[in-house]
């Protein structure tokens, strides 16, 4: 069988042209707005609080769009620890 090779998705969307974006980023927003209903739905029949749904439903999202590989990569804890000022006593 052969193997996929799946681009970051920092390289896929830094090299995209303008007009590649809508169909490359709608089928993964279908199944986020497929997700986000069941998330829902479990919420409003109880099966989960609202917390826990809010929780699901950034998770899903940051999972579908690369979250940590457009934001948590480009700035670490060190950086924000280490741009942080010191506080005044």
């Amino acid at each position: 069988m052969p193997t996929t090779v799946t681009h970051s998705l920092v390289q896929q969307f830094a090299s995209m042209k303008p007009n590649e974006f809508g169909p490359t980023i709608e089928p993964k927003w279908q199944v986020g707005e497929r997700l986000l209903k069941e998330v829902k739905t479990s919420v409003e029949k109880g099966y989960l609080t609202p917390l826990d749904g809010a929780r699901l439903i950034s998770s899903i999202s940051a999972t579908l769009f690369g979250y940590d590989e457009f934001i948590l990569r480009e700035i670490s804890p060190e950086t924000w620890l280490a741009s942080a000022s010191p506080s005044r006593r």
